[in-house]
């Protein structure tokens, strides 16, 4: 029974590799997002220390 148990925790910690590359996808896109934003003069509106802040 406790063998089990240190396998299902094992596979709870594996990053699930559509997930990963997701998240470097969305990182990606938001610079992108920074950039199309400062070279039309616009801000970005992001989340920032529970408060929606505007980046400029």
């Amino acid at each position: 029974m406790k063998n089990q148990t240190v396998n299902s925790s094992k596979k709870q910690k594996q990053r699930d590799p559509d997930l990963a590359a997701a998240e470097i996808a969305m990182k990606r896109a938001a610079q992108r997002a920074r950039e199309r934003a400062r070279r039309i003069g616009a801000g970005v509106v992001v989340l920032k220390d529970d408060r929606i802040v505007e980046e400029k």
